[in-house]
């Protein structure tokens, strides 16, 4: 098992002091939560964005090996490959992208420690863990 640990930033993009493990309890905590999952944008209530719920016990199953509804033939996260992963170009402004960069407001997209988490979480095998 592949043990990676890194800094990463809490949601105010300060450093934590800790070393995460990347983990999807840690992406959902330090990504996922503060900036994606609340009901303007990716929340539970069923009107997020791209039908898109990044929800505490839902966002597994809605981003892994799923398709981008708002650009077809992208994969949200490919599984051991976060340089193909859709989500992660979203949160790195990468060229090429459909729409805005998110998280949503943010021109130049998620912090780069949060980003490292997301990337490290999905190198590991995307696991829901």
């Amino acid at each position: 098992m592949l043990f990676l640990l890194l800094a990463c930033a809490g949601p105010d993009g300060g450093d934590t002091g800790t070393a995460l493990e990347p983990t999807l309890a840690n992406v959902q905590a330090e990504v996922f939560t503060p900036s994606c999952a609340f009901s303007s944008c990716h929340g539970g209530d069923g009107g997020g964005a791209s039908d898109l719920d990044l929800s505490d016990g839902t966002a597994h199953a809605e981003i892994v090996g799923v398709e981008a509804v708002d650009a077809p033939g992208e994969i949200l996260v490919v599984a051991g490959d976060s340089a193909s992963s859709y989500l992660v170009k979203k949160c790195a402004a990468q060229a090429g992208i459909v729409g805005e960069p998110m998280p949503d407001g943010d021109a130049d997209g998620l912090d780069a420690e949060r980003l490292a988490l997301l990337k490290a979480w999905i190198d590991a095998g995307a696991q829901d863990d």
